[in-house]
């Protein structure tokens, strides 16, 4: 058998341009709208591009229970733009502009993390501030429920705020 080429890969560099909305990349899986190739069945409309407040919920929900579903997917977003641009920041370190949106994004991702934390309970080990409860002071994050559970108690407290410095 002899060896063929089947192809030759021509790759440009990415230049840098603004990112698109953090909706808009969340569903399209990358920040760069010149990197989204959808597939063919892309345009098949669903469910799935709505946000968990947009989709119909049985009647009475609950308030507290949106009110965390909803800065959650604000952290998902925000911390899904963070990677995209970590990536691109991978192979333009120099870009100014990208390192610039770059600070940003984590300094709103830091404080979506700690509204989160002081409002229902810590998603990370720098939101834990310590529980009042129980020998385990350090690890009671553990005890508290995943958003979707619909809890909001944690060690004895409610309150647990992120320490980022």
């Amino acid at each position: 058998m002899t060896e063929q080429q089947l192809a030759i890969a021509n790759v440009p560099v990415q230049q840098w341009r603004e990112p698109c909305f953090e909706k808009k990349a969340f569903r399209n899986g990358t920040i760069f709208s010149e990197l989204n190739k959808p597939f063919f069945a892309a345009g098949i409309q669903s469910n799935e591009d709505a946000e968990p407040s947009d989709i119909a919920r049985p009647a009475g929900p609950d308030p507290e229970q949106v009110e965390r579903e909803q800065l959650f997917m604000e952290i998902m977003k925000t911390g899904f733009f963070l990677d995209d641009l970590t990536l691109f920041l991978d192979t333009h370190e120099e870009d100014t502009r990208a390192m610039m949106r770059y600070r940003e994004k984590l300094q709103e991702y830091r404080e979506l993390k700690r509204q989160f934390a002081e409002k229902f309970y810590p998603l990370t080990r720098e939101c834990i501030s310590g529980c009042e409860a129980g020998e385990n002071v350090f690890f009671c994050w553990q005890k508290g429920p995943m958003p979707w559970e619909g809890e909001r108690e944690l060690c004895g407290t409610t309150k647990n705020v992120c320490s980022f410095r």
